[in-house]
């Protein structure tokens, strides 16, 4: 059964399909957001996806923070290959949709990791077949982006969107690898509060599951604590330790009609910001000390 999201049939639909599709594949590669690596994960990974090889993505490198990323990267590479924690990823990478230089590598480890598929079926005296490769991850985090930048073309098209009629289709990226052009849906689910502000943060859950209010009040308190040259720089002349949402209304003079400072506004400029990459570099998930 797919764990409990409380978004409704769409998602529980969108989830079905999804465990339809990994019946057919061969490797599944997962999008997290660099920026929040842990917290844009599914909790239910290991059973929604079995034994599947399985490569994990970092995406939106260029909005995170360098250091950071690194740590994720050593963290959960070094796990991966402990043989025993059979719940964590096969390989991991980060990279940038801005630049195809990463292209070759994703497709070389995904030869590395159907080798063993691939040796199989020769075994079986079977004939060979492309190994098949599905892109899956929570809202936003980059799937059909990556998709396309996989594919070459933009080819990838956003799903239940009206007009397009056609199915899901392998394409061709490589002799050995089919990628399906409709990327898999995971929806957010069992968040903690910490989690669920983070990920709203970021734009990765649904805006009508959140007060954007709230969540830009928790923003600027976490990366005051986390990123204060940040703040001092996006908020010049306020008081680090005391800098609230109506200090960036009065800074940018967003006043409503009747004078009033306008805090919807300042939420929505500071929460745009943050998401764009305009207040700098961030990760909001700290990695743990490897085991």
């Amino acid at each position: 059964m797919p764990p409990k999201s409380g978004k409704g049939s769409g998602h529980a639909t969108a989830f079905k399909s999804l465990q339809d599709t990994l019946k057919w594949v061969d490797l599944v590669i997962e999008v997290l957001d660099a920026r929040a690596p842990l917290s844009s994960r599914h909790p239910n990974g290991q059973e929604i996806f079995g034994h599947k090889p399985r490569l994990v993505v970092l995406s939106k490198e260029d909005l995170a923070d360098s250091n950071k990323v690194r740590e994720w990267l050593a963290l959960m590479t070094t796990q991966s290959q402990t043989p025993q924690k059979t719940e964590l990823p096969n390989s991991v990478l980060s990279l940038s949709l801005k630049t195809q230089k990463n292209r070759g590598r994703i497709l070389d480890i995904a030869l590395q990791l159907t080798e063993e598929k691939r040796a199989a079926l020769k075994k079986k005296g079977l004939l060979p077949r492309p190994m098949r490769a599905v892109v899956v991850g929570m809202p936003n985090v980059g799937k059909s982006s990556l998709i396309n930048w996989i594919i070459g073309k933009n080819k990838a098209k956003a799903a239940n969107k009206p007009g397009v009629t056609r199915g899901p289709q392998w394409v061709r990226v490589h002799p050995e690898i089919e990628l399906l052009d409709t990327p898999g849906f995971l929806p957010a689910a069992n968040l903690t509060e910490d989690v669920r502000l983070k990920l709203a943060m970021l734009n990765l859950i649904p805006e009508t599951t959140y007060n954007a209010e709230e969540v830009s009040r928790h923003g600027l308190g976490l990366l005051k604590k986390t990123y204060p040259t940040i703040i001092e720089q996006y908020m010049p002349g306020t008081e680090l330790s005391s800098a609230s949402l109506e200090d960036f209304a009065t800074l940018r003079h967003f006043l409503t009609h009747g004078g009033k400072l306008d805090t919807a506004r300042a939420a929505s400029t500071f929460l745009s910001d943050l998401r764009n990459g305009r207040l700098g570099r961030m990760t909001l998930d700290k990695a743990p000390p490897p085991l």
